[in-house]
């Protein structure tokens, strides 16, 4: 072979070929490329269930679900209201603890397999009113609640019936209760109980009225994040395995048990 005719072929190999070969090198093959740490807005004021530094039990309960699937996780600690915003926009793949109503299904996916339930209650300062449903609040009536926590459908269905005040974090939400700012409050129960341990809160006395809802508690995935069909089937995957192999409930028996021995602690602040 003539050496221009070489010569010709090794500049063409160099100039098209290397390229590629260089590019291929560079990306992550396609199963590394899935398994990505999924990007978590963890909520920071919903203790026990997640702290301020984003730790609980729904962080045990999600890491220990998805590395069965062998995914990692990465949190970004935000309010409540910030992470639904963040994975609605695609800027974390989801957050954590949100309840399976119609507002939520119709702005995110939803996995199948319910995290856990949480129950909320409507709470008063002086004294508790029978109310056993938000149908029987009246109009006008100033409720207390945290922003963009959801409260079951029945809620939503009522809730530009009241005058909605709604806070942050729960010590401005007791705070608004125990001083009259509010005529009621919404509370889920573990969550109260938690900040009503605390040495700040040891002298609030508050009222326990009617439960309000059962709520099943899930991880909200981004609708503009194209794995996260992949990442919702990953989850549930990895919850039905902890459920076989008794991981689920352990887990679970071991949060109670540490709720129990604080509460066991520390005397009653709700009368």
């Amino acid at each position: 072979m003539p050496v221009v005719k070489l010569w010709g072929k090794l500049l063409l190999w160099l100039v098209f070929i290397t390229p590629a070969f260089v590019f291929a090198a560079a990306q992550p093959p396609a199963a590394e490329h899935n398994k990505l740490p999924v990007r978590i807005a963890a909520e920071d004021n919903w203790p026990p269930f997640s702290d301020e530094k984003g730790k609980g039990l729904s962080a045990q309960l999600v890491s220990a679900a998805f590395a069965r699937s062998g995914y990692k996780i990465e949190t970004v600690v935000v309010p409540y209201a910030r992470a639904l915003y963040y994975t609605a926009k695609g800027k974390t793949d989801a957050c954590w603890n949100v309840t399976r109503q119609a507002n939520t299904e119709r702005d995110y996916l939803l996995h199948q397999q319910p995290l856990f339930q949480a129950s909320s209650s409507f709470y008063y300062h002086k004294l508790a009113k029978n109310y056993r449903s938000v149908t029987e609040i009246p109009d006008g009536t100033v409720v207390g609640v945290i922003l963009g926590y959801e409260y079951g459908d029945l809620f939503e269905q009522h809730k530009k019936r009241f005058q909605l005040v709604e806070v942050s974090t729960h010590p401005q939400l007791i705070s608004l209760l125990q001083h009259d700012k509010v005529e009621l409050a919404i509370f889920f129960d573990d969550v109260l109980d938690y900040y009503l341990a605390q040495q700040a809160f040891r002298q609030v006395r508050l009222q326990k009225g009617q439960l309000n809802h059962v709520s099943d508690i899930y991880v909200a995935f981004s609708r503009a994040t194209p794995r996260s069909a992949e990442l919702a089937k990953a989850l549930d995957a990895g919850l039905n395995d902890l459920q076989r192999s008794g991981d689920y409930l352990r887990m679970l028996k071991q949060f109670k048990q540490n709720q129990s021995s604080g509460a066991a602690n520390t005397p009653s602040r709700i009368d």
